[in-house]
């Protein structure tokens, strides 16, 4: 007998489910550049992608970054069924009302954001909500387990990846399942080494247990019906046929300290992010070399990978400006 194959109805019914939890992404082209580029790594599965802020009058728009951050912070925060329950309200009460139930909303998101932050002693950085906007953008991935609520649990240590994301592939039935991992350094160098050992311990069999078991038991929290939640659980299970076509991808933001924005604005209001785009493919093609070394020393020469790169002026003011945006006091 040859391999089993997944019946068509039920793979359809995954690809339509999915599709419908993806959002509509196209007014972010205006905030967030990306950059076309023929610059190659050489791990054959690490994919190297640059994204960056706008510029306007010559210079680079790092307030209105924020700003488009802060308004997703709650799709990417709270689960789908949390505010699928409320969007629910939309219909039954009066503006004022369901306009109290979406503050409170985003407030909680605000919260629960800063509590898992420091829940894990990380210091409530935006690169993870960069990675969780530019995973179901660029790659049509949409998030499919909210990690914050399960950071908050003390009985729940949970170290792993920042995201998951997952997308399915009808014309090869296969499901994709995007692990995400941010870093915001000063250097870019150190980044791409903490992003490195970081991912290669994310991939150590235990690790990986860990999170696959994460997501099964907060299936439940993903808004989606009994049929999909079952379809999508049998590609997690090392007995049925379609855990075989399940392919991992990691996800990784790189975030890190530029001066080519500087440099830039010399080139005027006109010519400044052109400029840029120069500057930054040559920066990429400088680092190129020190990823290739620093993937290939922690073993993940051939893993799939991909790589966002975030140049900023400062990682530091980015940081800072979000934390006093969500209200994060010193």
């Amino acid at each position: 007998m040859g391999q089993q194959s997944i019946d068509p109805p039920e793979s359809h019914h995954l690809e339509t489910v999915l599709a419908a939890l993806s959002r509509d992404y196209s007014k972010l082209g205006p905030r967030i550049r990306e950059l076309k580029h023929e610059v190659a790594c050489e791990c054959a599965g690490v994919t190297l992608r640059l994204h960056f802020p706008a510029f306007r009058q010559g210079k680079t728009t790092v307030h209105e970054l924020v700003e488009l951050a802060w308004l997703h912070l709650t799709p990417f925060t709270l689960t789908r069924k949390e505010i699928d329950a409320v969007k629910a309200l939309q219909s039954t009460l009066p503006f004022e009302d369901f306009l109290i139930k979406t503050t409170q909303l985003n407030d909680a998101a605000a919260k629960l954001f800063i509590k898992a932050h420091k829940a894990t002693n990380r210091n409530g950085e935006a690169g993870e909500l960069l990675l969780y906007l530019l995973t179901e953008w660029i790659l049509g991935a949409p998030q499919f387990i909210a990690k914050m609520t399960l950071k908050t649990d003390p009985q729940m240590p949970v170290h792993g990846a920042d995201g998951v994301h997952v997308r399915y592939c009808p014309e090869t039935a296969r499901l994709f399942l995007y692990w995400g991992e941010s870093k915001m350094y000063g250097d870019v160098g150190a980044a791409i080494i903490a992003a490195a050992a970081s991912i290669a311990k994310s991939l150590e069999p235990d690790e990986q247990g860990h999170e696959l078991q994460l997501v099964q038991r907060n299936i439940d929290f993903t808004g989606l019906g009994t049929e999909a939640k079952a379809a999508l659980l049998r590609y997690l299970d090392p007995y049925e046929e379609e855990y075989n076509e399940r392919k991992d991808v990691i996800t990784c933001l790189i975030g890190f300290d530029f001066d080519g924005f500087q440099k830039a604005s010399a080139a005027g209001e006109q010519g400044a992010e052109d400029a840029f785009r120069v500057l930054a493919k040559e920066e990429l093609a400088a680092v190129a070399p020190k990823i290739s070394t620093a993937f290939e020393t922690a073993g993940l020469g051939s893993q799939d990978v991909e790589l966002f790169f975030f140049p900023l002026p400062a990682v530091q003011e980015f940081r800072d400006l979000f934390q006093a945006r969500i209200g994060w006091l010193p």
